[in-house]
């Protein structure tokens, strides 16, 4: 039993664009090798042509509101984000959401916490339900769109691919199945100034220069490298305090729901290269087969929609048993990591 008694994930949703890229069509373009490529696992993403952040975010919260057998108007309250570039600057793209989705009565606000939001959003979901008893239904929904000029999906970031799409997550007071017991959350501030676009704010306004010199973009690779990272001590000592952060995430959690590392079933984890999912599962203690990565390779990585998108493929396929304990688990910029953990 967890401190969320009685609050439960009532459905999930995915959305992916029709379009697919096959990781063995671009690799010679971009001179990936193939032991890189088998290093990173991938083998195709998902790319819109013609859709955009919200469009597929609303098409996954439909879904997810079906599925929970509610009505639009039931939703309290509404989190969405996103990890890459919105479709605009000082624009409220969630309330967009709200109004295509008739949910009039909720309440919405952006969860901005880069890769690992889902899980953020979770935790912030139970809590409102918990304390608020005029807060029943939570609609977590989640979506990305990576296209040049100002990201390019194979190589913005070492060993990580990135693929389009949408998840949404109905979160829901009574429900005694899928419950959350625990939710655990670290961040190492210190590497808060690794991964930042650096122009376009008020640091460094905007100006002609910086497109030209293809400064105005997602590049963590190239900038933290060029800015921070220039040998190779300095990549060791934040490849270790990273690994180190994840861990400590994931052991503070088996803490607080009581449980041990052979005593995790199932591990739903981020998009990310295999050789870090298999980082992950060593830590864990757990196969590689039962994590999500089957899943991930066939998408890439989408941002923070990783998590409930890859929850409701294992969920449709039947990967996840009623009485199994599932793990979640992601990160994302600051440097930050989330963690859950389901019984279902």
């Amino acid at each position: 039993m967890g401190i969320y008694d009685g609050i439960g994930i009532a459905s999930t949703a995915s959305y992916s664009p029709k379009k697919v890229i096959r990781v063995d069509d671009i690799k010679e373009k971009y001179g990936f090798s193939s032991e890189f490529c088998e290093a990173v696992g991938y083998e195709q993403l998902n790319v819109s042509e013609n859709e955009y952040p919200t469009d597929m975010a609303i098409k996954a919260a439909k879904k997810a509101i079906e599925k929970a057998n509610i009505d639009p108007e039931e939703i309290d309250l509404i989190l969405y984000s996103y990890g890459a570039f919105p479709e605009y600057f000082f624009w409220a793209e969630y309330a967009k959401i709200q109004h295509e989705l008739g949910a009039k009565n909720a309440a919405v606000l952006r969860i901005d916490q880069a890769c690992n939001a889902q899980i953020i959003s979770l935790e912030y979901a139970c809590a409102k339900i918990k304390l608020n008893p005029y807060i029943d239904n939570v609609l977590i929904v989640s979506a990305d769109v990576f296209q040049e000029p100002i990201v390019d999906r194979w190589t913005t970031s070492k060993g990580v691919f990135f693929g389009d799409g949408a998840s949404a997550a109905i979160i829901k007071r009574g429900i005694m199945s899928n419950r959350v017991v625990g939710i655990s959350n670290l961040t190492d501030g210190e590497l808060n100034h690794l991964w930042k676009v650096p122009v376009g704010g008020t640091v460094k306004p905007l100006e002609i220069d910086h497109i030209r010199q293809k400064l105005f973009r997602i590049d963590i690779t190239r900038f933290a490298l060029e800015y921070y990272l220039k040998n190779e001590e300095e990549r060791k000592v934040v490849a270790s305090r990273i690994i180190n952060t994840n861990s400590r995430t994931l052991n503070q959690l088996l803490s607080k729901i009581k449980k041990k590392k052979g005593q995790i079933d199932r591990m739903v984890t981020y998009n990310v290269g295999k050789y870090i999912v298999k980082n992950i599962c060593e830590a864990m203690e757990i196969n590689i087969d039962r994590t999500s990565w089957d899943i991930g390779k066939i998408h890439g990585h989408m941002g923070p929609t990783d998590i409930f998108f890859n929850l409701d493929k294992m969920l449709n396929e039947g990967a996840i048993n009623s009485g199994e304990l599932v793990i979640l688990f992601s990160a994302g910029s600051g440097f930050s990591t989330s963690s859950a953990a389901i019984e279902f």
